[in-house]
């Protein structure tokens, strides 16, 4: 934030401090005063009601002074864009953009070609921070290396392996830990699906009956984010017969929602290249 706007403001609130000071701080000594700080309890009735009202109307008057004043410095601290933190979330955002695009244009130039460097650049162009995106190459590869001293260590004790343990997929174990919209990212960095392109929809399937078009892509089954052919797969073999599944697919660009019978819906992913 600009520091002379700053300023600007702390010398608006004080302001308005200083009125509101002035303004109120006769409320406590009126009560304490009693009605005889009004009027002459002994003067005629008709002379003590015009006191009363007198004493009434300066009361009001002051008030409507300090919303006045209330709402002028509103007016200014809007006018001065202080009024929602809007202008610094947007300041926030063009910085991190701004830095993203330096980290990337310095990589592009003075990097060396090494494979971990281009794949640090890729991420921070899917919009990751240069930390994370580096975070994350590092990660990736100690996942790779459990996953092998996971497997020599299982054949050295003649011991079998837990197939779904989560270790031995580097990347599920990488989802794991970092969610699935930096996750979606991190493929997205690697040119990979991020969703289940529908190639096909069979005849009399519930994807069919559901209205599931050829071109479709599917992005969610039963509220579990999907990636690939396989995830999807897995999610409509170990959904619970008789219950209605919602599936969120895109559209032509256009998010939806359809409901499918629960179990396999009826599509292949045939007909689109590099298809998961």
């Amino acid at each position: 934030m600009n520091k002379n706007v700053l300023a600007i403001a702390i010398a608006l609130l004080a302001a308005f401090a200083a009125l509101a000071i002035v303004l109120f701080a006769r409320e406590p000594l009126t009560a304490a005063a009693g009605p005889t700080e009004y009027f002459d309890q002994g003067a005629a009735t008709q002379d003590r009601i015009r006191a009363l009202e007198t004493a009434v109307a300066q009361e009001r008057n002051a008030r409507l002074l300090l919303e006045e004043e209330l709402q002028a410095l509103y007016d200014e601290i809007e006018r001065l864009g202080l009024g929602s933190g809007q202008d610094s979330s947007d300041e926030r955002t063009a910085a991190m953009e701004r830095e993203r695009e330096a980290f990337i244009e310095r990589a592009e130039r003075f990097r060396g070609g090494g494979d971990v460097d281009s794949r640090v650049v890729r991420l921070v162009a899917a919009g990751l921070s240069p930390d994370r995106a580096e975070w994350l190459t590092k990660r990736e590869s100690e996942l790779q290396m459990e996953q092998m001293q996971l497997i020599f260590d299982a054949r050295q004790a003649g011991e079998s392996l837990d197939r779904f343990d989560v270790r031995l997929d580097p990347d599920r174990a990488l989802r794991a830990e970092i969610g699935d919209l930096e996750y979606e990212q991190y493929l997205e960095a690697d040119g990979r699906s991020t969703s289940v392109q529908v190639g096909t929809v069979l005849e009399s399937s519930p994807g069919q009956r559901a209205g599931i078009q050829a071109g479709d892509e599917i992005v969610a089954y039963d509220g579990q984010r999907v990636f690939s052919y396989g995830e999807l797969s897995n999610q409509t073999m170990n959904a619970e017969a008789g219950r209605s599944v919602v599936v969120d697919i895109v559209r032509g660009g256009v998010p939806m929602q359809v409901v499918v019978e629960a179990g396999p819906i009826g599509i292949s992913n045939r007909g689109f290249p590099g298809r998961r």
